[in-house]
Parts: structure tokens; C-alpha cells; sequence
């Protein structure tokens, strides 16, 4: 994939969302994925035709809560565009809740995860960063939760991450010891190099390799708005 410049912010939002709601498909929570298309130097659609943001409309929408879609995609998409907001709602009510529980922190993960494949796929220097690691497959998951999410670099020629079952095994592995650790992780207040040593996290692997996540994954807080 090609190098698309400071527009990277608003691309691992868009699909920081579409993550999110595939989780919540994938959970029976929701009708249907939001899908990300991009349709032009500026426009995102989620889900469809009906709700469109500009790409600064969408990173508005994600900081605050509220940001005005394009409105004549909405008037000739109505019930479409309507499906759209509700799930987008459905998705900042869970993630923005104080409640930490496996659904909240499955969400936060995928989708946290997909913003940093998202700077692998799309910016060169990240890219170069995990050239070398193309053969591994991490797992992430919770102690005693069913919660299991997989990075991996696919068939397709990018990074990619789901959830639940996976066909190949792991090479490596991080555990959160619970809920609560990975939620901090999520939110941004987890001490990615302190935590295994005192027993908040179990790691196994290909630590640099891990590293390097943490170091993208970090970089995409610093600079992709985000719900939580």
C-alpha cells in the first residue's frame, strides 16, 4: 500500500470504527459491519451510503461525539445513513463507558490494534519497521476471559487483526492478567515495559517484535483521536 502522508490520522480512525463494529457483528450486538470507503481526497463513508464525513468531520465525530455528516448522502440514503449513526452510538456508548467488562475491552483492543496496522499498512516507516516480521502471529488475550484477538500479516499483502478463533498458531503471545489491566492498556495507562515485570502481563515470543507494536501502537495515541 502507498505511503497516503498526514492523512493516515483520519484512515486508522475510519478503520479503528469499522474494527469496532465488526466486534460487535461478530458478537450479535449489531445488524451489520460499518465499512469503511473512502471516496475521494476527503470524503469517508461508513457503512454504506447515508453516513459520510468529511475526513475532518470524522475526526471531530470521534474527539467529541458530534460532527455534521455530508446531509444530501443522508437525505437520499435515509435508513441506511440512520442504521449507520445508531451503531456508531452503539460503539462510543460501550468504549466511553466507566463499566470495564469483555465486551468494552474486546472492542478497545480490536479496534486500538487496527489503528497501529493501520500506520504499518499506510506509512513507509512503519512499514520498514515490521518488514522483517511478516511471519509472525500475535496473540492477545485476557486471563480467564474468552477474549482472543490475532495480529498477523495476511495473504493480502498487509497487517491485518480479528478476533475469536484463528487458523495458525501463535508465535507470540501477551496475556493481560485481567479486565481491568487491559482496559488501562487500552485507555492509554498501561506501562508497556513495567507491566510484565510486576506481573500484569504474561509475554511469550518475539519480544522486539512486540516492542515494535507497542512503539506504533503508542504513536497512534499520540496522534489519532479517540473515544476512550
Amino acid at each position: 500500500m502507498k505511503d497516503i502522508g498526514d492523512r493516515i490520522i483520519s484512515h486508522a480512525a475510519a478503520f479503528s470504527i469499522e474494527a469496532a463494529s465488526k466486534e460487535l457483528y461478530e458478537r450479535s450486538k449489531v445488524k451489520r459491519e460499518l465499512k469503511v470507503k473512502f471516496i475521494n481526497d476527503n470524503l469517508v463513508e461508513l457503512g454504506g451510503p447515508g453516513l459520510c464525513f468529511k475526513e475532518n468531520k470524522l475526526l471531530k465525530a470521534v474527539e467529541s461525539g458530534f460532527a455534521f455528516p455530508q446531509i444530501l448522502s443522508l437525505i437520499f440514503n435515509f435508513i441506511n445513513g440512520i442504521e449507520s449513526i445508531l451503531i456508531l452510538l452503539e460503539i462510543r456508548k460501550i468504549l466511553s463507558s466507566d463499566t470495564v467488562n469483555s465486551e468494552k475491552v474486546s472492542l478497545g483492543l480490536r479496534s486500538g490494534l487496527t489503528g497501529a496496522t493501520t500506520f504499518a499498512n499506510y506509512d513507509i516507516r512503519y512499514k520498514k519497521l515490521l518488514d522483517e516480521h511478516k511471519d509472525e502471529v500475535v496473540l492477545f488475550s485476557i486471563d480467564k476471559t474468552k477474549i482472543s484477538i490475532w495480529l498477523y500479516f495476511s495473504s493480502e499483502n498487509t497487517w491485518k487483526v480479528q478476533s475469536g478463533t484463528f487458523s495458525r498458531e501463535p508465535t507470540t503471545t501477551f496475556t493481560f492478567k485481567d479486565l481491568s489491566v487491559a482496559n488501562n492498556a487500552i485507555s492509554g495507562r498501561f506501562d508497556h515495559l513495567g507491566g510484565p515485570a510486576v506481573g500484569d502481563a504474561k509475554v511469550s515470543g518475539n519480544l522486539p517484535f512486540l516492542d515494535k507494536i507497542g512503539y506504533i501502537s503508542r504513536k497512534v495515541e499520540q496522534q489519532v483521536p479517540s473515544i476512550l
